[in-house]
């Protein structure tokens, strides 16, 4: 064979292992190297139970491993109002959610209602209502009903969603009354402070913990987050499970949903889901308050820390309404006084002000939103009428997208 042969037979066979990817080494390292790290997600899933969103976007659910308090879940849970702790990838059809973990703020019994200032109290911590916030009962057979405030008593045990203000209140996004079980037990999350390894005792969240017949998860120090599993009785806490939640590794890509607190323009800085946020160099659209629904894109800090630098920050809700309601109806509507601000739903005619929050597709919308022919839910107050006996709306849902 010569040489000019050979040679041409060689570079052939070059070209066919390159083309074939190196006998399949090249071709994994390149759709490797394609594929973007996760995004990490910390907030409040919004859209509908069929098709929950976050920050806007789809959040696919199918196949992502699901845990709720660290307990096996499953996708089905995650729904409006759930506060979601976990990775996804991005694609163009939404965020493919990987890993998550519904993360509750408090359970335990409500000790005593509120309807005017729209909030209980359970564990000694307030909980506030607004508008957007989701109320149902669990039945058997995972059968959930709407529910508004008024339709909760004293003495109920109740799951909270939320995120703690700045004040040490609790802002609910969701809140569930489950099926009564036998041994329901309290739980909250709060800064470990005062541990005595000797008494095996701390103090979190307005409660000495008693932790010595606890399981322990992690390594209990000076302010370390918490959740705490137990019984509750007064201002001591007997701990039956403790577990320390480590911040995940820094300089990661991560997304924040829900409402802020301690909001300091000066430093343009914010709580959001126990990160404190650094939007100085932020794009912010919208108008910051304490309270508004924000949702934000940044870089999350060093490892083991709690804090984020924003590159976005969009004010979704600037104020969520409120949340006294004793009536929940929902249906098409039939007719519309735009200059009297009423609609009507079947039977029932609802008024309007300027302090109802009318959404629909997960934004605020104006009264114009409702028109005849759309299906509307409606949280209301019965006891709050007009001259003509009317019930006050004080959120309308426009389902229509």
């Amino acid at each position: 064979m010569s040489s000019i042969k050979q040679a041409l037979i060689a570079g052939l066979g070059l070209l066919l292992l390159t083309a074939c990817g190196g006998a399949g080494s090249a071709s994994p390292s390149s759709t490797a190297a394609s594929q973007a790290p996760p995004v990490k997600l910390s907030g409040t899933v919004s859209g509908t139970s069929t098709a929950p969103t976050f920050n806007g976007q789809a959040l696919l659910t199918t196949g992502a491993v699901v845990t709720v308090d660290g307990a096996p879940g499953t996708s089905a849970q995650v729904q409006p109002g759930v506060v979601v702790q976990g990775t996804a990838q991005a694609t163009s059809q939404g965020l493919q959610l990987e890993s998550a973990d519904l993360t509750h703020e408090l359970e335990g019994p409500i000790a005593s209602l509120d309807l005017t200032a729209s909030s209980f109290v359970v564990l000694g911590k307030t909980v506030h209502v607004d508008a957007l916030t989701q109320i149902l009962a669990e039945a058997p057979g995972d059968v959930q009903t709407p529910l508004t405030l008024g339709d909760l008593k004293v003495g109920d045990f109740v799951e909270v969603y939320g995120a703690e203000n700045a004040d040490g209140t609790v802002q609910a996004s969701r809140v569930e009354r489950p099926v009564p079980e036998a041994n329901q037990q309290d739980a909250f999350h709060g800064t470990v402070s005062a541990l005595d390894p000797v008494a095996m005792t701390f103090q979190a969240g307005g409660f000495l913990v008693s932790y010595g017949t606890a399981t322990v998860q992690g390594t209990l120090a000076d302010g370390a987050w918490v959740e705490v599993r137990g019984t509750a009785s007064g201002t001591a806490f007997t701990a039956t499970a403790v577990t320390v939640e480590t911040p995940d590794a820094g300089d990661s890509e991560m997304e924040l949903s829900g409402p802020i607190s301690g909001l300091d323009t000066a430093a343009k800085t914010f709580l959001l889901m126990s990160y404190k946020v650094d939007y100085s160099t932020a794009t912010v659209e919208g108008t910051l308050a304490d309270g508004a629904q924000v949702e934000v894109e940044g870089t999350s800090g060093p490892a083991g820390s709690l804090t984020l630098t924003a590159r976005e920050v969009k004010v979704q809700f600037p104020e969520a309404g409120s949340g006294d309601s004793n009536l929940d109806v929902s249906g098409v509507v039939s007719a519309v006084d735009a200059t009297g601000g009423t609609f009507t739903v079947g039977s029932t005619t609802f008024w309007t002000d300027a302090s109802t929050l009318f959404v629909k597709a997960d934004a605020p919308v104006t009264f114009s939103a409702v028109t005849v022919g759309e299906t509307v839910e409606v949280h209301a107050l019965s006891s709050q009428t007009n001259a003509a006996g009317q019930a006050y709306a004080t959120v309308v849902t426009v389902e229509g997208n």
